[in-house]
């Protein structure tokens, strides 16, 4: 069967999330797994673009059979782009190329590339070759049809914090963990034993897979879940890369996996959320230790407060 390739470019407006925004009207309309185009993210030095071009337009990208339905899925894309055009101005265009069964994996895939999360790591997918620098590791990522290849500024930000706060020897939750990146980032940071939790078993069988090509040890592992239901006990540092909704009705329960010293790592936030999720931090037992933001996304670390 043949696929719809659908690419809305659009113009960024001040410091909207668009890229967040359009993918949110894809999966609206049942378009689940997109791939985004940023120009001015620069591929890190060292590997050999060859034919590859570079971007020159800011775009969303998803793919959708076509079983007969295409038609109303994309008017109804369409109308919601319209909708989302009145409320933020952000100009959107549609255009759509039929891919053959064959090639439609592969063509969304041209627009992911090594890519610097922090000086010291770099996330290459598994379809490119990445020769690390000295002190530079590198985190093989297959995303499959999860959240995660780290090019969005929410996990840049989870993988720096993770960087900064993991000590040798600590557990890992990981709330939501998509394609298991911040999970691979926290073992290779140090961390002796992880946990992996989603609600999407394709996530976590994605995940499971990413874990396994990294050589991460079996003390870490995934697992299909509500939120933190089936984590069991208590961990050093729980990280939750979600939507600032779904954080704070995490912060509810979290006091069932974290212990007086541990470390939470939230992202997802947008910043005119975050006076939410801080207040809901200090309703539930946390103290703010740092916040920092990209492109209008936060992330925030807290820890208990002192009895």
């Amino acid at each position: 069967m043949p696929w719809l390739e659908i690419r809305v470019t659009y113009s960024p407006q001040g410091d909207l999330p668009a890229d967040e925004l359009i993918a949110n009207e894809f999966s609206a309309v049942g378009i689940g797994s997109v791939s985004v185009t940023l120009p001015d993210m620069e591929p890190v030095e060292g590997w050999d673009p060859g034919g590859h071009t570079e971007d020159t337009e800011y775009a969303v990208t998803g793919y959708l059979s076509m079983d007969g339905e295409e038609g109303g899925v994309l008017r109804a894309l369409e109308e919601r782009l319209s909708a989302l055009f009145e409320r933020s101005g952000i100009p959107c265009e549609i255009t759509t190329e039929t891919i053959p069964d064959t090639d439609w994996n592969e063509s969304w895939k041209e627009n992911f590339k090594p890519v610097h999360l922090t000086e010291r790591f770099v996330v290459c997918p598994t379809w490119e070759t990445y020769d690390p620098t000295e002190g530079e590791k590198v985190l093989l990522i297959d995303p499959g049809m999860a959240f995660g290849t780290g090019t969005h500024p929410t996990t840049r930000l989870c993988v720096e914090m993770i960087e900064h706060h993991t000590k040798e020897g600590m557990t890992v939750l990981d709330v939501g963990t998509g394609s298991g990146i911040l999970l691979v980032a926290a073992s290779l940071s140090g961390a002796r034993e992880g946990l992996g939790v989603d609600n999407d078993p394709v996530a976590v069988e994605t995940a499971a897979q990413n874990l396994a090509l990294n050589q991460i040890p079996e003390s870490f592992s995934v697992v299909c879940a509500d939120l933190i239901s089936q984590a069991g006990k208590a961990y050093d540092l729980v990280v939750a890369n979600i939507l600032a909704e779904v954080v704070v009705e995490l912060l509810g329960d979290i006091h069932q996996v974290v212990h007086a010293d541990s470390i939470v790592i939230l992202s997802g936030i947008l910043d005119e959320k975050g006076p939410m999720v801080e207040a809901r931090l200090l309703e539930t037992g946390f103290s703010l230790v740092e916040t920092h933001a990209e492109e209008s996304w936060l992330v925030m670390v807290a820890q208990k407060k002192a009895e």
